[in-house]
């Protein structure tokens, strides 16, 4: 058989590529007309939850031949459209065309467009859709009964939410408000917004007045949420939960109002802080405020009668889950107390923790359940690593780096030493008993009101009449959105989703699996060869900063004149001082030299991971394509 020319294999080569290129053009044309869909993502992000799938199977049962009716706008086929804006609609419709699937003839979805001046536009304002940059709408209403909840515009930094604000929707139009589970928010600190109490300059208009904050605005839109004063000392039954945020400097009368609502069987949730930045203290001067000065908060009573111990003299300190450097809140800073906690520090059992991806602490306190009472029982929701130490509150703010050197004092391998695991979020169930044995403290002389104290004891609850839970969290902080949330946009971490999930798990938790889907998922690869490249230097470092110790000890010279122990002299040799600033400058040079060579490291093992990401799958093409070229030559020459 006559062999191929050269012309004739690059032609027989183009036409294949060309084949290809039709068929995979035909292929995309065919199958996007169908609805099958493969998710391949861990967790199956791009699929209904369980969630909302009870939500819509409730839906189903209820059965009255009601219809819920999903009204999507997004407008296309307008100029002023951005791609990205279009990419997420499409991804928005295809996420409402599974709930109409899966519910079936319950769930009228109707897709509009409302473009510029249309009869569809009017619609759009009808429902309260939000028009963006005078061009184009992307928005949802859904309609039950009478009742009508709008999402006025879908935010596309706000992706990973898409499910759950669909599903909170229609939750929200099956469930009448009044319906809805009370809860009550008693505070020291001030979540509510307006005037702070506890800033004169604010009370009389003359500072800024401050917003609600972020998780009590969240709380509101799915819930009745009550007003306590942080001295109440009567407890509404018609509330069904109470967060106490920041007990500090409780009152008896206060505290036994918390322990009798417990014991009524209703359920507790309570933030503690051994130092609260948020709380500067009632100082005069604003100027002066400094953050955590107010002091720290407990329960003491009900703490000591639960037999729970809560460190609030201390904060936690943890050598892995400290705040990255690189972090914008960080500003360059070390701080091992400032928490950024990962995947390993939820319990994956508890279904309020098992598919949280992060969460902020800064400067937590923590528990210890190892003495609880007879009949009370704890789980960790939220701990530590096991490589963690307590320090002082106050002083962690400022000396970071003191803080990471005495994690390696001592350390022969270059790993932290004495340093244990702390439980910095727990749940505490079983049958409570009262704190306050002979009834509500406070008694009174007088004739008249002693039989009104006679008749309050006559309701006093001894014990739980079931089991109950009670759910004890170690910061204040982490309830404050500058520390998860950028403006007002962007989430840093899950704090909300962690607090609404204790919220929902204490009463209607069908929301708690959407929310809390992780789709935050670390370079953990990364992070691991980055601490590699931190040990590698650590030692060089430590060595350096103990020769910079000895020498700044050298600088001076104390020495004792006259009587006593507590008298002192400072006598300094000019030509041994200088001789010891230039060994402490070259130290701290070499210091600094070490550092850079550190951030280097760590920059080419980034570089690295990139360029193996961009050119790993085009090498294989290129090989697999050398592979089948070398191949079809020698088949073809053996011909």
């Amino acid at each position: 058989m006559k062999k191929e020319t050269k012309l004739n294999v690059y032609a027989n080569s183009l036409i294949g590529v060309i084949v290809i290129f039709i068929g995979l053009v035909l292929f995309n044309t065919i199958t996007a007309k169908l609805k099958f869909k493969a998710d391949l993502t861990e967790g199956d992000l791009f699929t209904l939850s369980e969630g909302s799938k009870k939500l819509l199977k409730d839906l189903k049962e209820e059965g009255d031949g009601s219809v819920l009716e999903i009204r999507f706008y997004l407008t296309q086929g307008e100029k002023g459209v951005p791609v990205f804006v279009s990419e997420h609609g499409r991804r928005i419709e295809d996420l409402l065309d599974q709930y109409q699937e899966y519910a079936g003839s319950n769930i009228e979805l109707k897709k509009i467009n409302p473009r510029r001046d249309t009869d569809e536009e009017e619609l759009a304002v009808n429902d309260g859709i939000q028009l963006l940059n005078n061009a184009f709408y992307v928005g949802m209403a859904v309609s039950f009964l009478d009742t009508t909840e709008v999402i006025p515009f879908f935010d596309p930094a706000k992706s990973t939410t898409l499910e759950y604000d669909i599903s909170r929707a229609i939750k929200n139009v099956l469930k009448l408000k009044e319906d809805r589970q009370a809860i009550g928010v008693m505070s020291s600190l001030n979540v509510w917004g307006g005037p702070d109490a506890s800033n004169p300059m604010a009370m009389m208009n003359r500072g800024a007045q401050q917003p609600t904050w972020f998780f009590l605005r969240q709380l509101q839109q799915d819930f009745n949420v009550e007003r306590l004063e942080a001295t109440a000392t009567e407890i509404s039954d018609d509330i069904d939960l109470l967060l106490v945020i920041h007990p500090k400097n409780i009152s008896d009368a206060t505290e036994y109002a918390i322990d009798q609502f417990v014991l009524s069987g209703r359920k507790l949730i309570v933030f503690a802080d051994p130092l609260a930045l948020k709380d500067e203290g009632n100082n005069q001067n604003p100027q002066m405020r400094i953050p955590g000065m107010g002091g720290a908060s407990t329960l003491s009573r009900l703490f000591t009668k639960w037999g729970v111990n809560f460190e609030n003299s201390k904060v936690v300190a943890d050598f892995n889950y400290r705040l990255n450097q690189r972090d914008p809140l960080s500003r360059g800073r070390i701080m091992p107390a400032y928490l950024a906690l990962g995947k390993k520090a939820f319990n994956q059992e508890e279904i309020v923790t098992r598919d949280l991806g992060s969460i902020r602490m800064p400067y937590a306190g923590s528990f210890d359940v190892s003495n609880l009472v007879t009949g009370l029982t704890a789980k960790e929701l939220i701990s530590s690593s096991d490589q963690a130490k307590l320090v002082d509150g106050m002083s962690s703010q400022f000396n970071g780096e003191k803080i990471m050197d005495s994690f390696l004092t001592g350390s022969e391998d270059g790993k932290p030493t004495g340093t244990n695991k702390y439980a910095l979020a727990v749940k505490i169930s079983g049958k409570f008993t009262t704190a306050f044995p002979d009834g509500k403290p406070g008694s009174s002389g007088d004739e008249e009101e002693n039989d009104e104290e006679k008749t309050t004891n006559s309701n006093h609850l001894k014990e739980s009449e079931s089991e109950n839970h009670v759910c004890l969290i170690g910061d204040t902080d982490m309830l404050s959105e500058e520390h998860f949330l950028i403006q007002q946009r962007f989430l840093l971490s899950q704090n909300v989703s962690f607090v609404q999930n204790i919220v929902d798990h204490f009463g209607d938790d069908t929301l708690i699996n959407i929310r809390s889907r992780n789709q935050d998922r670390p370079f953990t690869t990364i992070m691991d060869l980055e601490k590699e490249a931190q040990s590698k230097f650590e030692d060089k470092l430590k060595k350096l900063e103990a020769e910079q110790q000895e020498i700044l000890q050298e600088k001076t010279k104390l020495e004792s004149t006259g009587e006593g122990q507590n008298q002192f002299t400072l006598s300094i040799d000019p030509e041994a001082l200088k001789d010891i600033q230039k060994k402490e400058l070259e130290k701290r040079k070499q210091i600094r030299e070490i550092r850079k060579e550190l951030r280097a490291e760590i920059d080419l093992i980034q570089l690295k991971i990139k360029l193996a990401n961009i050119v790993s799958m085009p090498a294989l093409v290129i090989i697999a394509g050398i592979i089948f070229f070398v191949r079809k030559r020698k088949v073809t020459a053996a011909k």
